[in-house]
């Protein structure tokens, strides 16, 4: 029963976002379900827990995404932004923006950017891209989806998990091989086979561009190409923190500031140089950043609650118990409770210290990939905090997006690669 109510307080929070219920009322909301059942302590709870797990992620997230969000600031008010995605559609095609923004955050991610990185980066030039191919919004989040669990399931990069996997298995980034390549390639064409049949139905139910609240739209092609700064200065600030944060080994709030002081460097002739609009760019950054970490604390607060639940510590038994080929055992377990936590992260370091038990059962190297697979399943469930980051951030709505672009790409795709990847090893004797 206690794996009963974990699982309805989960579905709760997931109607909640879906119907644009704020995520601080919502994720109050199911926290205080979870707190009454299991007869917690409900001041404590709250204040102590809730709190602390919100306040945690404002401390240790805020900075960055005020950084982040000037940083996008200026590529967007100075033109660059702009002129990079004429570039950029001039090389894969208007009718390919989708491909565009998933290369380029799939390449981003690959480079070991975070997540939250990746995004602020290639916002302001997605937008543009939609703005001026007409299309909608929705777009940046599909081709942003993609390509960050394109980038996040490859071998060979030094993103998060698959470092993570190196230290828990005794395993090497490269884990998965060729064949892993195979099937994250497999996973990139049916991706953009869906966002494509996506996009046809959207232009025939004449559904475009549509400005986000209080954003100033002009029409770009009034814009005469002379007057905005060249593509390649637009390139330069973006590449600078992926330097900082790989050669350098910079945090990453430093590395941001270096790519805001590149930003401002370069393109200062195309700066505003009156105090009056400087003030109300920083303004809209600092609204912006106030609104997606509340929004996301929300959430994150709503996940300590889970994990401090004596029936979290039951649901995380009962899935590291299932019995069957140590792959599919691997793959379903750690999905499972990265769909409980919220985070691909988390279910690789929860069920990583037992999962060790049944390595000797089988190739290492691939049950190092399977576990990737599977921790990229699950954790873009609705109660998941990235999520609301990105449609917030994006200026679309929720629920427009998440059955039929994120759910679909990094939930039943994503689990669909992890099995091919299986089905393949155990049928060929590679496991």
């Amino acid at each position: 029963m206690d794996i009963i109510i974990l699982v309805i307080a989960i579905l709760l929070i997931g109607v909640l976002c879906y119907k644009g219920v704020p995520t601080p009322i919502g994720g109050v909301a199911c926290s205080l379900i979870l707190l009454i059942y299991f007869r917690m302590d409900i001041y404590d709870g709250l204040l102590t827990t809730y709190m602390g797990g919100f306040v945690s992620f404002v401390q240790k997230w805020f900075l960055m995404f005020l950084i982040g969000a000037v940083f996008g600031k200026i590529m967007d008010i100075t033109g660059a932004a702009d002129s990079l995605a004429r570039m950029v559609l001039r090389v894969v095609g208007e009718k390919r923006i989708s491909l565009g923004i998933c290369i380029v955050s799939a390449l981003f991610i690959a480079s070991g950017i975070s997540v939250y990185i990746t995004l602020f980066i290639v916002l302001p030039l997605a937008i543009k891209m939609c703005r001026r191919a007409n299309l909608s919004r929705c777009f940046i989040i599909a081709g942003y989806s993609l390509g960050i669990n394109i980038g996040l399931s490859l071998p060979y990069v030094a993103v998060a998990n698959n470092v993570l996997c190196t230290d828990y298995f005794g395993t090497e980034v490269s884990s998965g091989g060729l064949l892993a390549i195979f099937c994250t390639a497999v996973y990139a064409v049916v991706g953009m086979l869906w966002i494509t049949y996506y996009e046809k139905r959207m232009k025939k139910k004449g559904i475009g561009y549509v400005p986000a609240e209080n954003e100033q739209v002009s029409l770009d092609d009034e814009v005469d190409p002379k007057d905005l700064p060249h593509w390649i200065l637009a390139v330069i600030p973006m590449i600078v923190p992926i330097i900082a944060l790989n050669a350098l080994k910079l945090q990453v709030e430093f590395a941001l500031i270096l790519g805001v002081a590149a930003s401002i460097i370069l393109l200062f002739k195309y700066l505003p140089h009156k105090w009056e609009p400087i003030k109300k760019h920083f303004v809209d950054s600092i609204n912006t950043t106030t609104a997606t970490v509340i929004n996301t604390s929300a959430i994150v607060g709503f996940g300590t609650i889970i994990t401090a639940t004596p029936g979290y510590e039951v649901a995380v038994e009962k899935i590291l118990g299932i019995n069957g080929h140590p792959l599919f055992v691997a793959l379903i377990s750690v999905t499972l409770i990265a769909g409980v936590a919220g985070a691909s992260s988390a279910g690789i370091v929860l069920a990583a210290p037992v999962l060790t038990q049944i390595l000797p059962l089988t190739n290492a190297a691939v049950f190092h990939r399977t576990v990737i697979y599977g921790s990229l399943g699950l954790d873009s469930l609705p109660h998941a905090g990235f999520l609301q980051t990105e449609c917030n951030l994006a200026g679309v709505k929720f629920k427009d997006v998440y059955l039929p672009i994120i759910f679909m790409e990094t939930v039943v795709m994503t689990l669909g690669m992890g099995l091919l990847y299986v089905l393949i090893n155990i049928a060929f004797g590679l496991a």
